[in-house]
């Protein structure tokens, strides 16, 4: 049994004759015949009952066709998967997402593209700070999504959203505490996210403050809706809690809500290949 001969089988139980299944693989009903001939009697059975004016599956074809759908379907694949990479498609892209910006439209943005190349595997990754700009310029990433940038010479940079950033604090912390000024906040807990960049950002501190220093972004927000401390969160993570008044934004002279700037970074020196250049310009005009 050759995979030829399933594809001349397979395409004659999908057009529902020998002459269609002839024209469809751009052969003669001569050769089709053969084909499934050799193929019967290699099993020694009949694979399709001819008695009729069209050819039906016998329960041996049936049995066979069931059997060989995987292998029929696989085989496709490959073959997409061997012209893909004709056309140079990168098999993996890597992308950077700052994790103060994971916004739905953008992921659904990233399902569909993936859903349009699916021999090109989107490896993202959740950084903080100044990691994703790191694994631009180390080479990790193809495509950085981040606030901080500081190598300009070195990346092509594109402005991307915005985000606003808040300071809250628990509403219960707020009354405990009695703060009615930020001299109030000196003794409170200041929750950050630790930058293992010595260059890294440090947005909007409270110089001379308490600070509980963290890696991990969720747990900082839990922290601070838990009344443990006080510090900055994406608006949008946290509009539930503020409609249901369990934290109140902080509004003084050095600490008050931000808007931080996101951008599209990539090396200016690498090449994108085919796939990764169409996401870049789809990132590029993307609308949230």
């Amino acid at each position: 049994m050759t995979f030829e001969q399933l594809l001349v089988f397979h395409k004659i139980v999908q057009t529902g004759s020998f002459k269609a299944a002839a024209d469809a693989l751009s052969k003669t009903q001569p050769a089709i015949s053969f084909s499934i001939k050799k193929l019967e009697a290699e099993m020694e059975v009949e694979l399709f009952d001819r008695s009729a004016y069209r050819p039906t599956l016998t329960d041996h074809g049936r049995a066979l066709h069931e059997r060989s759908l995987k292998i029929i379907q696989g085989m496709n694949e490959l073959d997409h998967l061997s012209k893909s990479f004709q056309l140079k498609e990168e098999p993996e892209i890597g992308i950077s997402m700052d994790g103060i910006f994971l916004h739905p439209g953008l992921l659904k943005m990233f399902k569909s593209f993936s859903d349009q190349h699916p021999f090109t595997k989107l490896h993202m990754s959740l950084d903080l700070l100044s990691e994703a700009e790191r694994k631009v310029l180390d080479h990790e990433t193809q495509i950085g999504i981040t606030h901080f940038v500081s190598d300009r010479a070195s990346l092509e940079i594109v402005p991307f959203t915005t985000v606003k950033m808040v300071p809250v604090i628990n509403r219960e912390l707020l009354k405990e505490r009695k703060v009615k000024t930020q001299n109030d906040l000196m003794d409170i807990d200041q929750i950050v996210i630790g930058d293992s960049n010595p260059k890294g950002a440090s947005f909007g501190l409270l110089e001379s403050g308490k600070k509980w220093r963290l890696l991990d972004k969720n747990f900082k927000r839990d922290i601070i809706l838990a009344g443990l401390g006080w510090g900055h969160l994406p608006l949008n993570s946290i509009e539930q809690e503020l409609k249901e008044k369990k934290i109140v934004i902080l509004n003084f002279e050095d600490i008050h809500p931000k808007e931080l700037d996101i951008h599209l970074i990539r090396l200016k020196k690498q090449q994108l290949g085919p796939v990764a250049k169409k996401l870049w310009d789809e990132l590029i005009s993307f609308q949230l």
